[in-house]
């Protein structure tokens, strides 16, 4: 993959402050919180909501920051 440099400066401070975001939704029980349920509306969601495919996308996009990291 050729990579843009330019794109890299834009948008990797931006992907850092997401993932940053992301850590502070592990509560201390190890759970993520904050995934809304699928198809809902965002007012639907609780700040405890849980479910299996937010935590997968989490791996996934932890996956690609580590991808990142080491290229």
């Amino acid at each position: 993959m050729v990579e843009n440099r330019s794109d890299r400066a834009t948008f990797l401070p931006v992907v850092q402050k997401g993932w940053a975001g992301l850590l502070t939704k592990i509560y201390k029980d190890g759970r993520l919180g904050c995934i809304q349920p699928i198809g809902a509306a965002p007012g639907d969601f609780k700040p405890t909501s849980s479910y299996v495919y937010g935590v997968g996308a989490f791996l996934l996009a932890g996956s690609e920051l580590h991808s990142i990291a080491t290229n």
